[in-house]
């Protein structure tokens, strides 16, 4: 991959991670079903968004809530994207329907307000 000074990756615990750094980007995927239940899933949404730059883009990827549930998460893509949509606006989704119910998932992309 070739290296561009205006990219910078960081790979993290969600849970823990922090910084004064605004992002353009922030992509969540295929993670937050896998805290321990809801109230830190709010906590780690609630701590990416606040690193969001304003007109910033998350782009939040997950199996939907019917999945999570039957491998015993307490959570998947809509309850996060509805807490998404508590402090940013949706503009896309994506349903991805996979070769048997258990690949069924949700991407979705939010911007943040610059009000």
């Amino acid at each position: 991959m070739k290296e561009s000074s205006h990219i910078n990756w960081i790979v993290a615990d969600v849970r823990q991670f922090s910084t004064q750094q605004l992002f353009d980007l922030i992509v969540v995927a295929e993670v937050l079903y896998y805290l321990e239940d809801v109230a830190a899933i709010r906590t780690a949404v609630h701590n990416l968004v606040s690193m969001l730059a304003p007109s910033g883009h998350m782009v939040f990827g997950s199996a939907i809530d019917a999945n999570c549930r039957r491998w015993g998460h307490v959570a998947g893509t809509e309850t996060v994207i509805a807490m998404l949509n508590e402090t940013l606006i949706e503009v896309e989704q994506l349903y991805c329907r996979g070769a048997s119910v258990n690949e069924d998932c949700l991407l979705s992309r939010f911007q943040k307000s610059t009000t």
